[in-house]
């Protein structure tokens, strides 16, 4: 740990609290610049901070408790075996101001970037093979995972969200939402796992040079259902490019079971209800503008 040299001037501690920043000087030593790296998220607060050797770090603060929790499980107990440079690593945790320390992974985020076909199955079909990495770190699978309780959960989840949406859903969107969640009684036959909790594109890295991807954010990482990690990619890229989905599970070594491709489509509905609130509620135009796209599917009546 090397003794603090240099404090970035106020302007670059704007939006860090000061005692956060200190304690992370005094982890790294010299920081010599802070650049935001939120990704424009209502909750989300991540900065990219450069030491006076170069290198790179991510300090990030939780939204709440139970997200600091299951993040530094996962970066103690679970991220390790995905292997190196295949996620972040945890340099140090400050939990009274649940912040977090990583360690920066080569690459780009794929969501944005602008990647050739060849490139994104080379993404999906190693990122298939890391969620299975992941998924397979739930040591007692069953006894880790009350999926009674989850159905009894997303159930009435469901229903509060259509009842919340109210007029933003048509009555269509409706009635297609609450037809499909009586199908989420299937999750009691779906595979558990230790989930990421929000696998998406936006949650990818790509380093071309090495050819290699990396999972990042793992806040929603927990013992679940394994299908919870496939719904924002079965709505998103696979949609578009259903060779994408090929690649995943030819990475993840398997194919959807039977109870996953019936549930899949209401998890989806609960999770663009969600989405739809969220986005309405945050002022998150692109938030509620996937959820519509995702309902729309959903009533066309698309099946994985």
């Amino acid at each position: 740990m090397g003794i603090v040299t240099k404090i970035p001037p106020p302007s670059q501690r704007s939006t860090i609290p000061g005692c956060v920043l200190d304690w992370a000087s005094c982890v790294l030593g010299a920081v010599t610049g802070v650049l935001d790296a939120s990704r424009g998220r209502t909750n989300s607060k991540v900065w990219e901070l450069t030491c006076a050797d170069g290198t790179r770090f991510f300090l990030k603060i939780a939204s709440t408790k139970a997200s600091y929790d299951r993040e530094v499980h996962a970066y103690r107990f679970a991220v390790p075996a995905l292997g190196p440079g295949r996620a972040p690593r945890l340099q140090a945790a400050n939990p009274g101001e649940l912040a977090m320390l990583l360690t920066a992974v080569p690459g780009e985020t794929v969501a944005p970037a602008v990647l050739d076909m060849n490139d994104l199955i080379r993404v999906h079909r190693q990122a298939g093979y890391l969620l299975r990495e992941l998924h397979d770190m739930l040591v007692a699978p069953r006894a880790a995972v009350d999926v009674l309780a989850e159905v009894r959960a997303r159930t009435a989840s469901a229903g509060q969200g259509v009842a919340a949406a109210g007029a933003l859903l048509s009555h269509a969107e409706q009635e297609m939402v609450l037809r499909l969640v009586r199908e989420l009684p299937q999750l009691e036959a779906c595979p558990t796992a230790f989930v990421h909790g929000d696998a998406r594109e936006l949650n990818f890295l790509w380093d071309g040079p090495s050819g290699c991807a990396a999972l990042l954010d793992f806040g929603q990482a927990r013992p679940a259902v394994a299908v919870d990690d496939f719904v924002h990619l079965a709505v998103g890229p696979w949609m578009q490019s259903p060779r994408l989905r090929r690649m995943f599970f030819s990475g993840y070594g398997r194919e959807l079971t039977g109870p996953e491709r019936k549930v899949l489509p209401a998890l989806a509905a609960v999770d663009a209800v969600d989405g739809l609130l969220q986005g309405v509620r945050c002022r998150e135009p692109d938030v509620a503008e996937r959820a519509r796209t995702t309902l729309k599917l959903l009533v066309d009546g698309v099946r994985w």
